[in-house]
């Protein structure tokens, strides 16, 4: 499964605990990610083992709004030029970059918790083994 290179090279890349859907209620930061769906590649009537994936990654960090948007452009900058390569040991045909959202989140003692979604679409072979 792609899920458990992906939690390592977001750790790798952020030095942050990545947590697969949403954050563990005893976490203030984190990196999540989940996969949002995951077709064949098609080309007419030629379908292929080939995933396109959509995985969404949020970064959610306390009182730094600006680190939040350097982590998503830390991330991007190692995936986006990934072409026949690997994210982690998986292969990877191609990373590109999808929507963008951003939140921010009032906590308790003048916290606030800042957070940056991230939309990847990732095509990769599915029999991996």
């Amino acid at each position: 499964m792609i899920e458990s290179d992906i939690k390592s090279s977001l750790s790798a890349i952020t030095a942050m605990p990545v947590f697969p859907l949403l954050l563990p209620k005893d976490a203030q930061e984190g990196i999540t990610f989940q996969r949002i769906s995951d077709p064949r590649y098609s080309a007419g009537m030629v379908t292929t083992h080939l995933i396109v994936a959509r995985f969404q990654i949020g970064i959610h960090v306390l009182n730094d709004y600006e680190k939040a948007l350097l982590l998503d452009k830390a991330i991007r900058d190692a995936w986006e030029p990934i072409v026949h390569g690997y994210i982690g040991n998986y292969p990877v045909q191609t990373v590109q970059r999808g929507g963008f959202q951003q939140g921010r989140e009032e906590l308790t003692k003048n916290t606030v918790r800042w957070s940056v979604m991230r939309d990847f679409i990732i095509t990769y072979p599915e029999d991996v083994s």
